[in-house]
C-alpha cells in the first residue's frame, strides 16, 4: 500500500490496493510507456513514475474532472513528456492511444470508485447523504443520468437493470416501488431514491440492497462493463511483447469479464474440436502471470477495509512470429 504520496488537502482518494505488488508486476520493462488507465487520486501513477527511469513515461487517464485537476496539482513538478494526464473514458483513451501510435510496455486498470468520487455532492454515487441523483463520472457528458432512468425507464427495464448489473434479489419489487413513486413526484436525489427503496425492503437488509442498487445505476450510466471489455480487448492490442496488463476488481461482474477474457486470449484456435483444421485463424496474445487473482493480505484489509474483495490479475503480451511486431514506441 501506499504511503509515501500525500494528497492536497480536501481530496480524499481511496488507499491504492496491493500498491507493492502491483506496481512490481507492472513495470517490467523501466525505460517504457505505461498506462495508468483508472488515474483517480493519482496514487499508481505516482508509483509507477518512481519506479521508471530515463526515457519511461506514463500516459494516465481518468472520465472524472476532479481527477485530472487533482492530477495538475499533484504533478505540476513532473515534465509534460514524462507525464501525459488526459480526460477520457476506458474507449476514448485507447481511441486516442491508437490515433496517435504509441505502443506501451504496461497498463494498468484499478475498477474501484474513490472515496472521493462517493462523498462528492455533485454526481450522487452514495446513499449516505443527499445529492443529485446523477452518477455520471463526468457529469457533461451525453451519457443519460440515473435520475433520468429510474424516472423514464419502465418498471420491466429498470429491473432487468438490477439483475444484471447489481445481481439484486429484490429487483421487480424495488422497480415497482420506484414506478409508483414517480407517478406522483419525481425522483430527484439519492435520499428520494433510499426512502422509495426503504418502503418496501426490511430494515436488516437495506444496506446491502442499496449498496447493491446504487452499484448497479453507477454501472449502467457510465457503461462500465462495456467500457471494460473494449479496454480489455483495446490495450491488448496496444501492448509491446513483453508487456504487462494488470486488472484490479472488486466485484465479481468486473472480475468474471476480466477472467474470462485474459483466458480467451491465452489460446490460441477456438474452432470446434470436431474440425480437422482450424478455420477461425486466432492467435494468443496474452499469458497469464496470475493463474489465480492476487489478494490483499489480512493486514492490508484492516488497514484498509475497502480491499477486502479486490482481486489482482494480471497477464503478459506474447506475439506471434507472423506478426512481425517490433517493440518501438
Amino acid at each position: 500500500m501506499e504511503q509515501s504520496t500525500t494528497l492536497p488537502a480536501g481530496e480524499a482518494y481511496h488507499i491504492p490496493v496491493m500498491f507493492q505488488l502491483t506496481i512490481q508486476i507492472l513495470v517490467g520493462n523501466p525505460h517504457g510507456t505505461f498506462v495508468d488507465g483508472t488515474l483517480g487520486g493519482g496514487g499508481h501513477t505516482a508509483g509507477i513514475l518512481e519506479s521508471l527511469e530515463s526515457g519511461g513515461r506514463v500516459f494516465a487517464f481518468d472520465a472524472d474532472p476532479g481527477a485530472i485537476a487533482n492530477a495538475a496539482k499533484r504533478f505540476a513538478a513532473v515534465p509534460s513528456g514524462r507525464l501525459v494526464v488526459r480526460q477520457a473514458y476506458f474507449s476514448e483513451a485507447c481511441e486516442m492511444l491508437s490515433n496517435e501510435q504509441v505502443t506501451i510496455d504496461g497498463v494498468l486498470l484499478d475498477l474501484g470508485v474513490s472515496s472521493r468520487q462517493l462523498d462528492s455532492d455533485q454526481i450522487g454515487l452514495s446513499y449516505r447523504q443527499t445529492m443529485p441523483l446523477d452518477m455520471r463520472f463526468r457529469p457533461s457528458h451525453n451519457r443519460r443520468s440515473a435520475r433520468e432512468v429510474v424516472n423514464e425507464d419502465s418498471a420491466e427495464a429498470i429491473a432487468s437493470l438490477l439483475r444484471q448489473f447489481g445481481e439484486e434479489p429484490a429487483a421487480w419489487t424495488i422497480a415497482q416501488a420506484i414506478a409508483r413513486q414517480r407517478r406522483g413526484a419525481a425522483i430527484q436525489t439519492t435520499t428520494d431514491l433510499r426512502n422509495v427503496i426503504a418502503s418496501v425492503i426490511p430494515e436488516r437488509f437495506i444496506i446491502k440492497t442499496l449498496s447493491r442498487v446504487f452499484q448497479a445505476l453507477r454501472i449502467a450510466v457510465n457503461d462500465e462493463l462495456g467500457e471494460l471489455r473494449v479496454a480489455l480487448e483495446q490495450y491488448t492490442g496496444l501492448l509491446n511483447e513483453g508487456g504487462r496488463f494488470a486488472v484490479l476488481t472488486y466485484h465479481s461482474l468486473e472480475d468474471r469479464i476480466v477472467k474470462d477474457a485474459f483466458r480467451h486470449e491465452e489460446r490460441d484456435c477456438i474452432c470446434p474440436p470436431e474440425l480437422p483444421v482450424c478455420r477461425c485463424a486466432k492467435q494468443q496474445r496474452l499469458r497469464l502471470l496470475t493463474r489465480k487473482p492476487a489478494v490483499p493480505d489480512a493486514t492490508e484489509i484492516q488497514q484498509n477495509p475497502r480491499a477486502r474483495s479486490a482481486k489482482l490479475r494480471v497477464a503478459e503480451r506474447v506475439i506471434d512470429p507472423r506478426e512481425g511486431r517490433g517493440n518501438a514506441n
